[in-house]
């Protein structure tokens, strides 16, 4: 029997929370369970057959051919500090140009030669390398993006010895040349950095429950490779065997349901095959995991979902 698993990662409501039109019109009536999940990251990692959280960090470095293989891999996102209604919120930016990119790794690298943990140097980002786990939890970036960065707070017992050792890299690279340069010309200067994705690579690679996986998140598709799952995209003939298929468009946009409901005819379709459709929301907006619901072949695609009785809660399921 075929399976799909369709995660709709913008989604962080359910019908019965009333949010009118700004929800999926189209609801299953199938089985359906809550997931604990601290983060995005902990989802994927559960849904890709990891024993944890995802280790997006060292996926990336992985991708990016970053010799961290064996450590647990910090990732430095480079972002830009900007205002927006009277708030300092973050941006990514990428990286520099390569010279300059160079230059600025290369000052920091004889700046913290004797420090215990290892720079490296990848396309989109820089990484922070330790032989021992740090105790560190960072948030999902896509919790912090064009968000103040103090809402969401770095935590853990090396999280102070993490932040001085930002606040002393952005100090380093503020005086460097290449940034005078960049204030001198009117640019912002590239010094500010996010950690997040924080994880080691498990040393045998997990049996994935997918063979083909759809997703345009970068950490996603990096975790595809590793694992040697098969690329997939939406509109490829036939249906794969074991699909896991991340939709990420924002829920809280009105024309996002329509969206949706253009794949009601191919989801039909899958379950008249005797298709199976695991469907996953995000997490959910009080902070209590994720909402799994199982559409076998005999389930109804509704409308809505049949709402729970008053204090009804739905059964905690595992991953």
């Amino acid at each position: 029997m075929s399976r799909l698993g369709l995660w709709l990662t913008g989604l962080h409501g359910l019908p019965e929370e009333r949010l009118g039109t700004l929800l999926p019109r189209l609801w299953g009536q199938g089985r359906a369970e809550r997931l604990a999940a601290p983060s995005r990251l902990e989802a994927a990692g559960r849904l890709l057959g990891f024993s944890a959280s995802l280790p997006a960090a060292a996926l990336l470095a992985w991708q990016d051919g970053v010799d961290c293989a064996g450590d647990w891999t910090l990732a430095l996102e480079p972002v830009a500090i900007g205002g927006q209604a009277g708030r300092a919120v973050l941006t990514p930016v990428g990286t520099l140009p390569e010279a300059e990119d160079a230059a600025l790794f290369a000052a920091a690298q004889a700046h913290f030669a004797a420090m215990p943990w290892r720079l490296q140097r990848g396309r989109q980002r820089w990484y922070l390398c330790s032989r021992s786990p740090l105790a560190l939890h960072t948030p999902d970036p896509n919790t912090v993006w064009a968000h103040e960065p103090l809402v969401e707070r770095i935590q853990g017992a090396d999280a102070r010895a993490v932040h001085a050792f930002l606040n002393e890299l952005q100090m380093l690279l503020a005086a460097h040349s290449h940034n005078e340069k960049r204030s001198a010309e009117g640019l912002d200067p590239w010094c500010y950095f996010w950690p997040w994705g924080e994880g080691s690579l498990p040393s045998e690679r997990p049996q994935s429950p997918w063979t083909h996986l759809a997703a345009t998140d970068e950490e996603l598709r990096a975790a595809q490779r590793w694992l040697g799952l098969t690329d997939w995209s939406p509109g490829q003939d036939p249906w794969p065997e074991a699909l896991l298929w991340v939709w990420s468009e924002d829920w809280r946009l009105p024309e996002v349901a329509a969206q949706f409901e253009q794949q009601a005819a191919a989801l039909r379709a899958f379950r008249q095959r005797h298709g199976v459709i695991d469907l996953y929301t995000g997490l959910l907006a009080q902070g209590d995991g994720l909402e799994h619901l199982y559409l076998s072949p005999r389930s109804r695609w509704a409308f809505w979902r049949r709402r729970r009785q008053p204090g009804a809660a739905l059964r905690q399921g595992h991953w």
